[in-house]
């Protein structure tokens, strides 16, 4: 399973994405440079490739043997267990090929928003699962589905956001973690 993380850097505040494969292998014992590989992530740690800003991995996100835990139970940006689970999917494209569809139907008595009906389905099903946390906006991408994390929940976004600018965080959302559903 191909593992990454894209997260915003708390130090520059600028997005990242993070490789998790191999990752695991430094936490087992073995950095990357053990395994004829360079050492990019350091023994298990978060690395800005903007800033040089390192954090460790948040507590038991990782199975005795070094893995990650499969499905999540946190972020493994912030250590939230506040996450959501979502398509890993361009909303624009969606709207733009409901768009054509409807565009179309004058023409096609309606059989092209069947053709849309179809498609969507399709896409649905091919597309993969991704996990957004609520309080970092980190996207979790390869890991297996949880079903303790329900569809994005606006009302508890809202309580994060408020949260965050009570305390002065200044962060904001990840480009692209609002547009990936469908």
């Amino acid at each position: 399973m191909t593992y990454s993380l894209e997260w915003r850097c708390p130090a520059c505040r600028k997005p990242d994405i993070t490789d998790l494969n191999g990752v695991h292998l430094a936490a087992a014992g073995a950095s990357h440079a053990d395994q004829g590989g360079a050492d990019q992530q350091g023994a298990g740690e978060l690395h800005c490739l903007h800033c040089d800003h390192r954090q460790s991995f948040p507590e038991n996100v990782r199975r005795s043997d070094g893995a990650w835990v499969d499905p999540l139970t946190r972020c493994l940006a912030c250590g939230s267990e506040r996450l959501f689970a979502q398509k890993d999917f361009n909303r624009k494209l969606g709207v733009a090929i409901v768009v054509v569809g409807a565009a179309l139907s004058p023409w096609t008595y309606g059989a092209s928003l069947v053709v849309c009906m179809l498609i969507d389905y399709g896409l649905y099903y091919l597309v993969p699962e991704i996990t957004v946390c609520y309080g970092c906006d980190a996207i979790h991408r390869g890991f297996s589905h949880n079903p303790a994390h329900r569809a994005h929940d606006p009302i508890l976004a809202e309580s994060f956001r408020r949260k965050a600018h009570e305390e002065g965080d200044g962060r904001g959302p990840l480009k692209g973690a609002s547009e990936e559903s469908d």
